[in-house]
């Protein structure tokens, strides 16, 4: 019991470290700032869909992906790993990660609910690092039937606390302003880079092992 529960909590930490909703908050409030409250509600309902339904997608379909492209865990594991601690470097200097938005893809948020799918939704939230967690502990050969519920249950959890921070965006910003924000992002790097490295070394010594 124990274990279980440590494990679902290492899946909650890890996943809300790389969606990082209160790092999207400086975005969303940018990218909405003569929006409606009513507007902005749509825009965040439909930036946390997009994030669940391709998070979720990916996590159910990548063992499948790997078995038509003939790739181990392990292998995705350390690549897995590798993407992670960038994305987490990036946030430890105050950035948003190059993999996650481009300036690009901000220029072409025209439409006023479209943001919420991108760049929100995805990249921002649902991007490569948040996909890549999901499916490494989702599809990991040691994880039976409950600890793939404890995953599905933690994306869940994360999705519901996500919708809550960017729905009450606008006082949360005012209360932790956008050095608040860069600090929380900087510790939520901290724990993503921690993870990574236990991704890439994991992954190597089940590939060492097999030689």
């Amino acid at each position: 019991m124990i274990a279980a529960l440590l494990f679902f909590l290492t899946v909650t930490v890890a996943i809300f470290a790389v969606l990082n909703p209160i790092g999207a908050v400086p975005t969303l409030m940018i990218l909405t700032e003569n929006y409606t409250l009513k507007e902005r509600n749509r825009v965040v309902i439909k930036s946390v869909l997009v994030a669940g339904g391709m998070i979720i997608g990916f996590m159910l379909i990548g063992v499948y992906i790997f078995s038509v492209l003939g790739i181990d865990i392990s292998d995705f594991k350390v690549a897995g790993g590798i993407l992670l601690f960038k994305v987490a470097f990036d946030m430890l200097q105050g950035k948003t990660s190059n993999t996650k938005l481009t300036e690009q893809e901000k220029e072409e948020t025209l439409e006023r609910e479209a943001v919420g799918i991108v760049p929100i939704g995805t990249p921002l939230l649902a991007g490569p690092g948040s996909i890549t967690t999901a499916i490494i502990y989702f599809n990991n050969v040691s994880s039976g039937p409950f600890d793939k519920l404890m995953v599905f249950i933690a994306i869940l959890l994360i999705l519901l606390i996500s919708y809550g921070i960017l729905k009450f965006s606008v006082p949360l910003f005012s209360r932790l302003g956008k050095t608040g924000s860069l600090l929380i992002s900087r510790i939520m790097g901290l724990l993503l880079a921690s993870i990574a490295i236990e991704f890439i070394t994991t992954g190597l010594l089940t590939i060492v092992s097999t030689f």
